[in-house]
């Protein structure tokens, strides 16, 4: 399309305003970093390399300038994630560095690592006299004057050189020396003993165990190396007797086999181990285990019942057991048998809380403990039955009750005074009572009675009450007034429910009627007295 000469002014304008546009376009700043995890160890060590601010599609990872790992993909949000193993590399700090494919001079991060110098040996057991091939990796560039030891004693070869790379290579027949586990080291002009992790090797054939020691039924995991490949017919015997046969060992001559501890007496016991006709008995070294006393708790499935099962094992013949509930002394006991096991039944204590110790102890040095979680159920909230809210209890029932207490203490029919027992025996003034659990029948309760409604002084405390009711007696209350009452559980393990809400209830000496009755009588009588006296005065003056 032709462009006529009027419009070239304005097509100038806007190409210039473009170009200003991009020109003063802020750059994009990227803040590109990466991370290494670890950042130190020993060559073969696995590195995890994490990156962000790329802005390619595709990384290419250095090490020390060397490329060892491309095409290492790159997420939408700039972002890599990769493992690698740390090459042959002479011991001190190393470069890895990642750059994309972006072209971008500044799309570059590095970081560093610090190599350690560490020795192998191929394979890592052998009998005797087998020639082993050791490898050393990580010590300084050409570094000279490199030997080792066996157990800390100089092996009988002549010191070597590593390479460039701080690696070296050598090889040994192992020494004569009883079947077992020896550590090797190593050391140069430039490297100390203590710098190099020191290298286990194992003369074979040879088992080791773990644990160590443990209750009976334990389990022992068993691991041996050096035996024939594929040897099968692996026996191990426990005191002597077989307990587990025809294990088979894997290609490269080891094995891992899991044991149980059988029934056994506390103490040291002989674990052994052989094989088909390669391997026969006495050439394994024995193993040994420490058997110790342990006990099991098995509580009843029944909800609220006490009864504790208690199995024990590993402790010695024919020992007397004493058995411990949280730490108090009970009247359990039980005696071993030839293999140091025993079980009873027993009644657990009333003890607070769900969680128990128990402990068993017998007289020859043997004791276990053990711990278990009761299944009674929780105490249930109460609910006061009577008397009710604002209830009036009177210490009087009946006129002649009333007359006889007023004979004894004048103010007590005014509230004024101690109330006095009746005929000399505590009559009731009420009976308390609240609501039961059908599903917990041997509940005890306890009960509170205050003239505070936060009952911070009591007038009555009663606990371990049987059943849902309790008798209060006149002589519990120190006087008429106004009081408060509250009842909570306790389950039969000492579980403690909470308070129920509390009532009042108002201690009266005795109800209107009664009082109007008695008042009446005092009137009557006083005016039977006051017309006596005027009868005689009168009698008197006219006789």
């Amino acid at each position: 399309m032709a462009v006529s000469p009027g419009m070239l002014p304005v097509i100038s304008v806007l190409l210039l305003a473009m170009l200003s546009g991009i020109l003063l376009m802020p750059s994009r700043a990227y803040a590109t970093s990466i991370a290494l995890d670890p950042v130190s160890g020993q060559s073969g060590t696995q590195i995890t390399l994490t990156g962000d601010g790329f802005i390619g599609k595709m990384a290419t990872i250095y090490w020390d300038d060397k490329k060892i790992a491309q095409n290492v993909p790159i997420s939408k949000s700039g972002q890599i994630n990769y493992q690698f193993e740390v090459p042959p590399a002479s011991r001190g700090s190393h470069t890895v560095k990642v750059t994309d494919d972006s072209n971008w001079s500044n799309i570059t991060a590095s970081s560093n690592f610090s190599v350690s110098p560490s020795i192998i040996s191929e394979p890592p057991w052998g009998k005797i006299n087998t020639r082993i091939f050791m490898f050393g990796y990580g010590f300084a560039p050409n570094e000279g004057g490199i030997k080792f030891t066996w157990d800390g004693k100089p092996l009988s070869k002549s010191p070597i050189q590593a390479d460039k790379l701080g690696a070296w290579s050598m090889q040994f027949d192992v020494p004569t020396a009883p079947k077992g586990e020896y550590i090797i080291n190593a050391s140069g002009d430039s490297t100390a003993p203590g710098e190099v992790t020191a290298l286990k090797f194992t003369v074979s054939p040879f088992c080791k165990s773990t644990p160590a020691s443990g209750p009976v039924g334990t389990k022992i995991t068993i691991t041996g190396v050096g035996f024939r490949p594929g040897e099968d017919g692996l026996t191990f015997t426990w005191d002597g007797p077989i307990i587990d046969t025809n294990v088979v060992a894997q290609p490269n001559g080891t094995f891992s086999f899991v044991i149980t501890v059988p029934p056994s007496v506390k103490g040291r016991h002989i674990l052994g181990i052989y094989g088909s006709s390669f391997t026969p008995i006495g050439i394994v070294p024995d193993l040994e285990f420490e058997v110790t006393p342990g006990i099991r708790l098995k509580p009843s499935g029944v909800i609220n019942s006490r009864d504790l099962r208690i199995d024990g094992s590993g402790f010695n013949a024919d020992e007397i057991i004493a058995i411990k509930y949280d730490t108090l002394s009970t009247d359990a006991t039980a005696t071993t048998d030839a293999k140091g096991n025993f079980g009873l039944t027993m009644k657990a204590p009333s003890r607070p809380g769900k969680e128990h110790t128990v402990e068993a102890a017998g007289n020859k040095g043997g004791v276990a403990q053990a711990s278990y979680t009761s299944g009674s159920l929780p105490p249930p909230s109460i609910q006061l039955l009577s008397p009710g809210p604002g209830a009036t209890l009177y210490i009087y029932n009946s006129v002649l009750d009333a007359m006889a207490g007023m004979l004894k203490s004048p103010g007590s029919l005014f509230g004024i005074g101690p109330t006095p027992q009746q005929g000399g025996a505590d009559t009731s003034l009420a009976v308390m009572t609240w609501s039961a659990d059908a599903v917990q029948p041997g509940l005890k309760y306890s009960l509170q009675i205050s003239k505070m409604p936060d009952f911070t002084g009591m007038a009555v405390q009663k606990d371990n009450v049987s059943g849902a009711s309790f008798n209060l007696l006149q002589s519990m209350l120190p006087a008429a007034g106004t009081y408060y009452w509250r009842v909570r559980a306790v389950n039969d393990a000492g579980d403690i429910g909470p308070w129920s809400n509390s009532w009042k209830f108002d201690s009266s000496a005795a109800s209107p009627l009664v009082l109007a009755i008695i008042f009446t009588i005092i009137v009557l009588l006083l005016a039977i007295i006051i017309f006596g006296i005027i009868a005689l005065v009168s009698r008197s003056r006219y006789s």
